[in-house]
């Protein structure tokens, strides 16, 4: 029996891996770094996936619609972030998804979601809305557009994970084979458009195509872990707390200047998340 603590503060990290994943996504040539990042998975995942037992045509099921969601986020992602700053897309993409999933799993899969937890999940949600909107600058309508996409595209593949990772006898086996395969649609892509993907290639960017890679499957590797142990709704929303982190990565290592107006919204998400912990 795992200490609710304990994953809670692991999901947290996992919030900072992520935020740190999609800041170099954001910084350097994003195909190319998701393409090593799908390197990475395989290189590490193909040995363990040995060690698990092999999954059955039930899991199989959930792992090939798992993989297929996340080639298409991640190229929703790529694109979303040539369109928009990151702490414009990120918060928008990140809190939709964590209501989604929320309604989803009450809907879906009669998730014993608390009163208190559910308006916390909200007032996560307006926060990260408050980050995304700022009166003074024009909206961003096709960035808005990718990462509401990309926040549909989370949720579905959450609950898919979540559930996924819950039939599965051997939770490693799940995990290690949707790892494995979850960027190999990426991969594909950046092979076929290697001029794009590779064209500014040198010892810098494989090193942070290295990092981003291990800060992915830390990330998502995680979060799907914990799944098995809390609400899929409280680990998605918890995970969130990445977006403060994405914010402020946006405004003082990016120059950003709009972030530094979504900064104080964060607060909403503070509390939303502090909320939600003592409801679990």
């Amino acid at each position: 029996m795992h200490s609710t603590t304990l994953i809670y503060f692991l999901i947290l990290f996992a919030a900072l891996c992520h935020a740190g994943w999609s800041s170099i996504l954001k910084s350097k040539n994003s195909l190319g770094i998701m393409s090593i990042t799908s390197i990475v998975e395989i290189i590490i995942f193909t040995p363990l996936v040995f060690y698990v037992p092999f999954p059955t045509k039930e899991l199989w099921f959930y792992i090939i619609v798992s993989v297929i969601l996340h080639g298409f986020y991640r190229l929703s992602v790529l694109y979303s972030y040539k369109l928009g700053d990151l702490s414009f897309v990120y918060p928008i993409a990140r809190g939709s998804s964590s209501l989604l999933i929320a309604t989803t799993t009450i809907l879906l899969l009669n998730s014993q979601i608390t009163l208190i937890g559910f308006i916390s999940i909200l007032i996560v949600s307006f926060g990260i809305y408050l980050i995304s909107y700022n009166k003074k600058y024009k909206f961003n309508r096709n960035a808005f557009v990718l990462a509401s996409i990309t926040a549909l595209l989370i949720t579905i593949y959450t609950i898919i994970d979540g559930v996924g990772v819950r039939l599965s006898s051997n939770k490693f086996s799940y995990i290690f084979w949707m790892l494995l395969l979850n960027g190999i649609p990426v991969l594909i892509l950046g092979i076929i458009k290697k001029e794009e993907a590779f064209s500014k290639i040198n010892k810098s960017f494989i090193i942070y195509g290295l990092l981003a890679g291990i800060l992915a499957i830390l990330s998502y590797g995680i979060v799907v872990w914990s799944m098995q142990f809390l609400q899929i709704a409280y680990v998605s929303s918890i995970r969130e707390t990445s977006i403060i982190i994405a914010t402020l990565i946006g405004y003082y290592f990016l120059g950003e200047s709009k972030a530094k107006t979504r900064i104080v919204p964060s607060i909403f998400v503070i509390v939303g998340i502090t909320l939600l912990y003592f409801q679990i």
